[in-house]
């Protein structure tokens, strides 16, 4: 048979490039608790560098005005997974204990997810990292659109310990004895599923635990920052120099199969940094991770398309996670059905110079008592950074918010709500609206609260006290009525009557998430912090004797903290932080809370007496 070689060069002339013929994978990175002012791109801290996270903004479109719509970790995940504001399902808080008897408790079996649309549309997936969306089997990713999973499936992990049971290291659903370095790892397995499908089209989910505390990472990355004289900084220094690399990890593989401007690529944090903890910064934003000034919601936010959006772009139209999903379809060639009743935009045309108006005509956020609405410039809002809310659970309501311009002022420092009251009505009205079209949560941070450790009725804790004591054993204070210690230095003091064999808890505040507490355990005086599930604990070098004694903890800011018992100092050390946040639960003396903060000790009653306990913030 004769070749044609006429025939073979005209086919050569017609050939479409190879990006142009198929549908762009997709790359969704997401960090954990990095703040807005970190990125050496972002021209605020510098002594971080960041180039493969900052090839991103280079390379494509940096948002100076980034959001989520939660300020912490699990309902920002909801939204970002659904493109729909999570408290339209209920999912206002990190998954807790149901309000209601039977309640699954994870993302809404009733949402689809961007891993279902995708993967309807012929997208192998990927999802390797954390998950912080439920722990039930249902909940389980390879249930909601994921080919493949490697990751944990709870809110927090040791970067170092592959963990066990519900939050052990997973790899689909079988524990891994030895993951590596998590982040690293989370790399690893990200860059070996893009080789794998380098031929189709694919979509990975990338959410690294980093820079999320615990702070340990490796000397390798540790020693490239001696010039750092704070240890918590210089140690976060590492988690995010640890997370650069590993970004760089997934971008040169991507770059290594010529898939780059076949790949569509988002980088955003989940919340504002928590700086009080682990020294992530905010550079000049009010607040932090949690709370719903800028701090806590406006993140590093950049995306790139090579060939298809412009690069090296800043741009200042706000835009929110929710708008990843129906971008990401819109990308894939999916029409998004109205009848989804997503929250997010498609971008694209926004990118590409299209569309001149904003994305959204407004942007709105809900957190227990908490709430913002931004239009334009102007942002409506009531946080616990302005002290006209509180943490945790809560109905929210617009009355007292204050009034921003961001546009000229950006940290949030001058209220303008009494000279501007149409604007304040206006926002209100808009606000107003969107609630009413809102569900009440699911579960409340930390589960219900309760006074009696035995009632399992889930009412809220009533106080039985009053606010400033001194408490005795069997006191009770709500949340909302107990010690605000949060970033703060204190003392805890107490006078017990001993028993035989000293143990079980003197005072508590906070539980299984986030408290502290003053406990005897294996008969030497202790005391304890847990954040963000993590605790770390100071004892005392000399056993409790049986009789009467003054107890003493004096705690800084940073979590040092000197034990004396009859006024000698009978322990020091410094714990891996102070209490970064306000406790979700509240105070409890002779026992512990519903949850126990300690977990060692757990909710048992002291073998004794306890008396004339006070809490003085410093």
């Amino acid at each position: 048979m004769k070749t044609s070689y006429a025939l073979l060069g005209l086919l050569a002339s017609l050939a479409i490039p190879a990006h142009a013929e198929r549908k762009p994978n997709i790359l969704v990175i997401v960090a954990d608790d990095l703040g807005w002012g970190e990125l050496t791109s972002q021209g605020i801290a510098k002594d971080i560098p960041t180039p493969n996270i900052d090839s991103i903004s280079r390379n494509g479109i940096r948002f100076t005005n980034g959001y989520v719509s939660g300020p912490y970790c699990s309902p920002t995940r909801a939204g970002l997974l659904t493109g729909r504001y999570q408290q339209r399902f209920g999912h206002e808080f990190n998954p807790g204990p149901p309000t209601e008897a039977n309640q699954a408790v994870g993302l809404s079996l009733q949402e689809t997810t961007i891993g279902d649309r995708l993967k309807s549309a012929g997208y192998a997936t990927g999802w390797f990292g954390k998950s912080h969306l439920g722990n039930a089997p249902e909940f389980h990713p390879q249930k909601r659109g994921f080919d493949e999973f490697y990751g944990f499936l709870g809110g927090a992990h040791s970067y170092v310990d592959p963990g066990q049971g519900v939050n052990a290291v997973l790899k689909g659903t079988e524990p891994v004895k030895d993951p590596g370095y998590l982040t690293e790892a989370f790399a690893r397995e990200a860059a070996s599923f893009i080789e794998r499908k380098k031929d189709e089209q694919w979509f990975v989910y990338l959410p690294f635990n980093a820079v999320h505390a615990p702070l340990e990472t490796l000397e390798k990355y540790e020693s490239r920052f001696s010039s750092i004289q704070d240890t918590k900084r210089r140690k976060f220094a590492g988690l995010l120099s640890a997370l650069d690399d590993s970004v760089g990890t997934v971008l040169n593989k991507v770059r290594e199969l010529n898939l780059e401007e076949d790949t569509l690529i988002y980088f955003f944090s989940d919340n504002g940094g928590p700086t009080p903890s682990i020294t992530s910064g905010n550079g000049p934003l009010k607040g932090y991770k949690s709370q719903t000034s800028e701090g806590g919601i406006r993140v590093p936010f950049s995306v790139q398309w090579k060939g298809t959006i412009p690069a090296g772009k800043t741009e200042d139209r706000p835009v929110i996670q929710l708008d990843v999903l129906p971008t990401s379809l819109a990308a894939a060639g999916v029409e998004a059905d109205p009848a989804w009743k997503l929250d997010g935009v498609n971008l694209l045309p926004y990118l590409k110079g299209e569309k001149t108006e904003a994305p959204h005509d407004a942007l709105y956020w809900r957190f227990g008592q908490q709430l913002a609405v931004r239009k334009g410039d102007w942002k409506l809002v009531k946080s616990v950074a302005d002290g006209n809310a509180r943490g945790g659970a809560g109905k929210a309501s617009v009355e007292e918010a204050k009034l921003y311009n961001l546009k000229d002022d950006i940290g949030e420092k001058n209220d303008l709500a009494a000279a501007n009251p149409d604007k304040v009505k206006e926002l209100t009205e808009l606000w107003n609206q969107w609630n009413s079209s809102l569900v009440d949560p699911k579960w409340h941070p930390n589960g219900p609260r309760r006074g009696n450790r035995n009632n399992n009725s889930g009412s809220e804790v009533t106080s039985n006290a009053s606010r400033t004591g001194p408490w005795k054993s069997g006191d009770v204070l709500s949340s909302a009525d107990s010690p605000d210690v949060a970033g703060k230095a204190f003392t805890v003091a107490a006078e017990i009557e001993a028993g035989d064999a000293p143990a079980g808890v003197v005072v508590e505040q906070g539980g299984a998430a986030r408290g502290y507490a003053l406990h005897v355990t294996e008969g030497k005086l202790a005391f304890s912090v847990r954040a963000s599930g993590d605790l770390s604990t100071i004892a005392s070098t000399e056993a409790l004797t049986p009789g009467p004694h003054k107890l003493e903890a004096v705690v800084s800011a940073a979590g040092e903290v000197t034990l004396k018992v009859d006024g000698k100092t009978v322990g020091e050390g410094k714990l891996q932080g102070g209490v970064d946040r306000r406790p979700g639960e509240g105070l409890t003396v002779g026992h512990g809370g519903r949850t126990a903060v300690t977990g060692r000790d757990g909710n048992r009653e002291f073998t004794g007496k306890v008396s004339q306990v006070t809490v003085n913030v410093l």
